[in-house]
């Protein structure tokens, strides 16, 4: 069983700061278990264009696992240095397109002249002219469910990827039932085809073991006067709810003795949230209250959820979330909505709320204001919760998928 698994998406993430979001963090800590498995005859790829790809490879090659990186070509690689260096006089970046395209049907044929399975971890499938079984990551469907929460046009071209799935040939692998029903309603795909490997929370990211020396330090890099604050971690983008989190915070501090209480979001800015951070600039209730740190260094992260009182989380939507489960990880009380996927991530171990209920919100936080063994029960709760998710559990659920399919074949 030869796979190949196109990590396109983690070249994409040194490229542009903005693409390192869930999707990023999911195929960083997954592929590594892959190529782990020695037992595994796996190579990765990257299908896209050659200033991604070369940027793949060197972090494949930063993995340990240089010999496992397959599509380069010599030739390839020093036309696209020529066109590098007339950058002055090719500003539309001609050159440089123009060599990718030249040789992405021949990195496409090796890959599947290499392959019995292929799996696509966030592009489209390929137009393979010789079709080895093949396999799609959805992480969810959201984008045609609810196309309300993006930016016109994301829907048509997220369908370009759901279009690239052959409903009665293909595999897909998902991240939560939630998604898997989801994707087996809107596709008409039999279920049997659609399995699940549910992410998790890096422990050398996320854990406990940040001391209040790091915290205070990190607390001070992001303008945060001290340790009790409310934190909410996502992209800055309507589907996440902010306006929820923001209309709670405000009545909690509407609550006797709750005045002194900070907000703080992490995350870049996303679509449809400029309106509500000039309000919160314009409210002088909030003004002094909630702290935008815009994007924050992996290492710095352990230390932020630690100085938190509580995680808040009230996404209208969410293939899996997690951001509630690195949370949960670090000992962290999570708050979150009762919705999709977010139930079968936090279980008992949270407060879970409608998100359109900004007065349940505000009661959930006023009661883990109030009540410190509340707050205790709740970080042991979610330590033992996020102890049932691994990458390694992951990893074996995809290579499960892939076995399932190569026996189907048969």
């Amino acid at each position: 069983m030869r796979i190949i698994v196109d990590i396109s998406v983690i070249g994409l993430a040194r490229l542009y700061e903005t693409a390192r979001t869930g999707i990023y963090r999911v195929i960083s800590s997954l592929v590594p278990e892959l190529l782990a498995m020695e037992e595994l005859d796996l190579r990765v790829t990257s299908l896209s264009s050659t200033e991604i790809n070369r940027l793949t490879r060197d972090a494949v090659h930063g993995m340990g696992h240089g010999d496992r990186f397959t599509g380069t070509n010599r030739l390839e690689e020093r036309l696209y240095d020529l066109a590098l260096r007339l950058a002055p006089v090719d500003p539309l970046r001609i050159g440089r397109r123009g060599v990718a395209r030249m040789f992405r049907r021949w990195r496409i044929d090796r890959v599947a002249a290499e392959s019995d399975i292929f799996h696509s971890t966030y592009a489209p499938l390929p137009p393979f002219r010789r079709r080895p079984l093949c396999f799609m990551t959805i992480y969810d469907i959201i984008p045609v469910l609810h196309p309300e929460y993006f930016w016109q046009g994301f829907d048509h071209d997220f369908k370009k990827i759901l279009s690239s799935i052959r409903v009665e040939q293909d595999w897909v692998v998902t991240i939560s039932r939630s998604s898997r029903n989801d994707l087996c309603e809107y596709l008409h795909m039999d279920p049997d085809r659609v399995f699940i490997a549910c992410p998790a929370a890096s422990p050398d990211l996320y854990h406990t073991g940040a001391g209040q020396e790091e915290i205070r330090a990190v607390l001070a890099r992001y303008g945060i006067p001290r340790p009790g604050y409310f934190l909410s971690l996502a992209t800055l983008e309507y589907r996440k709810n902010l306006q929820a989190t923001v209309a709670a915070f405000r009545k909690l501090l509407a609550e006797p003795g709750q005045g002194d209480h900070h907000l703080v979001l992490v995350g870049t800015r996303g679509w449809k949230i400029d309106r509500l951070l000039d309000e919160v600039l314009r409210d002088p209730a909030l003004r002094d209250r909630v702290i935008v740190t815009g994007y924050v260094a992996d290492e710095d992260l352990a230390a932020l959820y630690g100085g938190g009182l509580a995680f808040v989380y009230p996404s209208l939507y969410e293939g899996f979330g997690l951001p509630p489960l690195e949370a949960m990880q670090c000992g962290l009380p999570v708050i979150t909505s009762n919705t999709s996927s977010l139930p079968e991530v936090v279980g008992d171990a949270g407060i879970m709320v409608d998100p359109d209920d900004s007065d349940a919100l505000a009661g959930a936080m006023l009661r883990l204001c109030e009540d410190t063994g509340l707050r205790q029960g709740m970080r042991e709760r979610g330590l033992a919760r996020a102890a049932r998710f691994s990458w390694s559990r992951c990893a074996r659920q995809t290579v499960a998928a892939y076995e399932a399919a190569m026996a189907a074949s048969r």
